[in-house]
């Protein structure tokens, strides 16, 4: 207990009467403070003790530090306020349920959970990742279970209140009953100044010591009661060291660690461990010592962290010390001995204070990113700074417009306002040929490339995130605002390796650049983290000129071939930069040829072509004071121009065109991110061409580092979304099937054919959207022929088969040939057509000229009964998968008259395929006996196996899925004899049966 200054209170208030109500006051909040601390635990059960304990530990800490003799010289005043602040400080802490339903609406929370999203590790940050307060549904989603939810629930609030808490507990002391429900009395005996006065010096201990003794800070001296004077920068001092000291090994409450659970966050445990490691505490008027073991290395660097901030305030205190105390009479701080932490065990620390594990190195970094070919050119990197004046631009338009439009304006980046103030925001981009510096090679000719945009701007704390790889992110200021802007306008994230890419091609950046935010100007300079300044950024602030427009002006100097002797231009290839500059060379008058130049320009102009920005520059060279344009011209359409169609589907938003067109080749879908081309693969729509422009998410979720690809973890989400907003545009103009220009009688049929194969491919809805054009598709002219579909199914029996490759004999026998390239699907269009009669069938039949062409297939349509498939046509199918697969398969069959006794039920799900590539109507399916054995790596041929073991295991599966049940032994009989049939009558007598035999391991 801190009996010497309440004593000394007493003592005090006894040579005044004025000051016996400082007494009165302290009588009265000793009682009734402590009851509002015990409520901490509610919210904070994993912190350590923050109740009256704590309080009381300060004041024995303070008088430890002041001695008795300098306890003495203390005014009534100073007195009070150290009784009351060491009592209020922590006051904030106590949260009533109005302030935590009131929290979520607070200006700041949106910003920190998006701080907690953008930290990986933070022990919080699955669970902020759903969080969502106005939605139930979504509000725990991060949590495993119910007690997890309540656990991250209650930590996620903790650590919100937990930064507020010093500025809570000043407001707090202002107006305690209708904050808090305290009574503590608020009369005019105790001049509302001073309660004013102890809420400052309670909010001080949160915050940097600078902050203390700055302008706006704690003054040295202030009026007291009666004749005294007060010291609220030595009351604000001297609670701060107290609040540091309290670290012995009782600071936690068991049983609140129990009421807390095992689930507490590590940074809680780490403390716990800092407190129970204290093996020796000395603190007094002469010295200060401190020796802490702890058993983990979270703890260890917690300590460590905690010892550098008492070093660190002892030094700042005594620096200060004569503008801090009330007089020199009360001498200097106790002198700081040794202050150790140590690991307990064998544990050891590489290096003192840092957690031992792997970092990268930033030199490193840039050095392996220019050794493995992270971009596919070497001026890719200047694609980021673009984007960077984009992002910087949309961000300015927002922010200076947002107030002024209705949110139509807002829905899509197509309306007549989103238009008009995108145009509005263009960018300026400059390609210059300078004169060469003196380091320059002589085979290379000194470039200056300029970007001048009008956006944001970067302040201070914006270049502080900036010099991180992948940095923004953490820019909770600037984020908060990005949240608020349309996901269309949103900038693109972190791309690639940011920023830094820059100096894959120079070794110095210059930047002129006036914020918004701070309306700062500053001229930065950025030497590459490779070259011999290491990375060195200087930083030199300009007179703040209201004439100069906020934005930033980029600039960069690099060395370019002079006479380009390697190219390559496409022999179509007329208007280009690069053609430009060929044309007008000549080789003995003129000594350069800057191709290299050109190749970046072209890099400017194919990313300013969908771009949702204009995009306006210039490249000029020094020899012949030539310019050639850059980027979009003043008449030109932008990049994001009514040709493009604004979709939300599946929580995200994209601009697509199609067109539905015949014969299409399989790299018919341009992608896009945000305006920038990417790569991707392995998906095809066939008869439709499809641009589509991804206006949400962010680049790191759809694509590589690099920007050129789509991620392979975001190709499922990718395909489904495109399909989704294709589904949705194709349903909006169905609906004007009577007056769109898709329509026509020229292109109805077309469209008509590729609604079929979407149906084809995807079914489902394509399905019913297919039957809404009733079979235009059939007015068509057949691919090569001069008849149309329609006069094709006119016949009573005729013949499709596949067109022969260059180097392949032409096909006999046929009516209609259909092109590989796209047959597949249209085939199974016209099949599935046919079928759509009752007395229609196909069959698949062999070559003409079998067994001479061994590996061709036909389709025989017929208005008349006939079987599935000739025996011809099924030893050629079984040769041809047996070749085909590169991993194992099985495969079913329709067998209508024929081992009836293996007919699977038609509900059977089954991983096999069925033989062919169009099945019959009312087909019986009988699941085959051969295992289909990839062909191995070396060479090793394939195998066709039906081993009596494999038998045994096909039989058990296959019998509860028989439509007629059956043994294990008559199954078995079944399949041996089914077995017998395919090998002896179907490909014993074929072209094949040597190719089998060896397969199926046959003597």
């Amino acid at each position: 207990m801190a009996d010497f200054l309440i004593q000394h209170l007493k003592k005090k208030a006894g040579e005044h009467s004025a000051l016996e109500m400082l007494v009165n006051q302290w009588g009265f909040d000793e009682k009734l403070i402590p009851k509002a601390l015990q409520t901490i635990g509610n919210l904070f059960p994993h912190y350590s003790r923050h109740d009256v304990s704590h309080s009381k530990q300060i004041l024995i800490n303070i008088e430890r530090l002041l001695g008795e003799e300098n306890i003495g010289k203390l005014t009534a005043t100073d007195t009070w306020l150290l009784l009351e602040a060491a009592y209020w400080h922590d006051i904030g802490m106590v949260v009533p349920q109005k302030d935590i339903a009131e929290a979520f609406d607070h200006i700041d929370f949106p910003q920190y959970i998006d701080k907690i999203r953008n930290t990986p590790h933070h022990e919080l940050h699955h669970f902020s990742l759903s969080f969502n307060s106005y939605d139930i549904s979504q509000c725990f989603n991060g949590a495993d279970t119910p007690m997890d939810a309540v656990d991250k629930f209650r930590q996620l609030m903790a650590e919100w209140f937990r930064q507020q808490h010093a500025n809570r507990a000043s407001e707090i002391i202002q107006a305690p009953w209708t904050s808090i429900g305290i009574s503590s009395p608020r009369t005019e005996l105790i001049p509302a100044r001073l309660f004013k006065l102890l809420g400052r010096i309670c909010h001080m201990h949160g915050l940097p010591f600078k902050d203390l003794l700055a302008p706006n800070g704690l003054p040295y001296r202030e009026a007291g009661l009666a004749q005294e004077d007060c010291h609220p920068r030595f009351v604000a001092c001297l609670l701060r060291m107290g609040d540091l000291l309290d670290l012995d090994d009782n600071r936690f409450c068991p049983v609140m660690q129990r009421i807390a659970g095992e689930n507490r966050s590590p940074i809680s445990k780490a403390h716990e461990d800092k407190h129970a490691g204290m093996r020796h505490l000395r603190v007094d008027r002469e010295r200060i010592e401190i020796t802490a073991e702890c058993e983990t290395v979270d703890g260890y660097l917690e300590t460590f962290k905690w010892f550098d901030w008492l070093k660190q305030e002892m030094q700042d205190q005594m620096a200060h010390w004569q503008d801090i105390v009330p007089s020199r009479e009360f001498g200097l701080l106790p002198t700081l001995g040794d202050i150790e932490v140590r690991l307990s065990g064998e544990q050891q620390i590489l290096k003192e204070g840092q957690r031992p594990q792997f970092s990268v190195d930033g030199k490193q970094a840039i050095n392996l990113l220019q050794g493995n070919n992270l971009y596919s050119t070497k001026f890719a990197c200047v694609r980021e700074l673009l984007q960077n004046a984009v992002d910087a631009t949309l961000l300015k338009l927002w922010l200076t417009n947002e107030k002024e439009q209705t949110p139509d304006t807002w829905k899509t980046p197509f309306s007549a306002g989103a238009t008009a103030i995108r145009k509005s925001g263009s960018i300026e981009v400059r390609l210059d040929e300078t004169t060469p510096v003196s380091d320059t090679p002589t085979d290379k000719a000194s470039w200056t490339l300029k970007i001048i945009d009008h956006g944001t701007g970067i302040s201070r704390d914006d270049l502080g995130y900036m010099l991180r790889i992948g940095g923004s992110q953490g820019n909770t200021l600037r984020q908060s605002k990005i949240n608020d802007m349309p996901e269309w306008m949103k900038p693109s994230g972190a791309f690639g390796i940011g920023f830094q890419s820059v100096f894959l091609i120079c070794d110095v950046v210059k930047l002129t650049t006036k914020s918004i935010f701070t309306n700062e100007t500053l001229e930065i300079t950025m030497y590459s983290p490779t070259g011999n300044e290491e990375g060195l950024v200087i930083l030199k602030p300009l007179s703040n000129d209201i004439s100069r427009s906020y934005g930033t002006t980029i600039e960069i100097t690099f060395p370019l071939e002079k006479l380009t002797s390697s190219y390559s231009v496409s022999i179509n290839d007329t208007t280009s930069i690069t053609v430009q500059f060929l044309n007008s060379y000549d080789p003995v008058l003129d000594e350069t040829l800057p191709i290299e130049a050109a190749q970046l320009a072209e890099e400017i102009q194919k990313f300013a072509t969908d771009a949702p920005l204009p995009i306006r520059g210039q490249l000029t060279t020094i020899e012949k004071i030539t310019s050639f344009q850059l980027g979009t011209i003043d008449n030109a359409s932008d990049g994001l121009s009514n040709k493009w169609r604004f979709v939300e589907v599946n929580g995200h938003q994209v601009a697509m065109q199609y067109r539905p067109a015949l014969w299409t080749h399989p790299n018919n879908i341009t992608a896009l991110y945000r305006g920038q081309p990417f790569e991707q693969k392995g998906f095809y729509l066939s008869n439709v061409r499809i641009d589509i422009n991804l206006l949400s998410g962010k680049a790191g979720k759809w694509l590589t580092a690099n920007r050129d690809k789509l991620a392979s973890r975001a190709a499922v989400e990718f395909n489904n979304l495109m399909l989704a907003a294709l589904e949705k545009l194709v349903k909006e103009d169905l609906t004007n099937i009577h007056t769109s220009e898709l329509f026509d009688q020229e292109s109805k049929p077309i469209y008509s054919l590729f609604l079929e194969a979407m149906a084809q491919q995807h079914g489902a809805n394509w399905t019913n959207l297919a039957s809404r054009l009733d079979g235009a598709w059939l007015d068509l002219k057949a691919e090569n022929k001069s008849e149309i579909y329609r006069d094709l199914f006119s016949k009573s029996s005729w013949i499709i088969g596949n067109a022969p490759s260059s180097n392949e004999p032409p096909a006999k026998g046929c009516d209609l040939l259909i092109g590989h390239e796209h047959g597949y699907y249209t085939k199974r269009i016209i099949i599935n057509e046919w079928l759509k009669k009752e007395n229609r069938t196909v069959q698949i039949i062999e070559s003409e000229n079998y067994p001479a062409d061994n590996h061709i297939l036909r389709y025989q349509l017929a208005n008349a009964p006939q079987p599935s498939y000739s025996s011809g046509a099924l030893a050629t199918s079984l040769a041809q998968v047996m070749r085909q697969f590169n991993q194992n398969q099985r495969f079913v069959l329709d067998f209508q008259d024929i081992y009836s006794a293996l007919h699977l039920k038609n509900d059977t799900k089954t991983r096999a395929s069925y033989l062919f590539s169009v099945s019959p109507r009312n087909a019986k399916f009988v699941l085959l006996p051969f295992l289909f054995r990839a062909q191995q790596f070396g060479g090793k041929p394939s195998e066709v196996t039906a081993t009596s073991s494999q038998l045994d295991a096909l039989s058990k599966w296959v019998q509860p899925h028989l439509d007629t049940p059956a043994s294990l032994a008559e199954i078995r009989r079944e399949y041996e004899g089914l077995i017998s049939y395919i090998d002896n009558e179907i490909m014993q007598p074929s072209p094949h049966w040597q190719a089998w035999k060896t397969a199926r391991g046959i003597d």
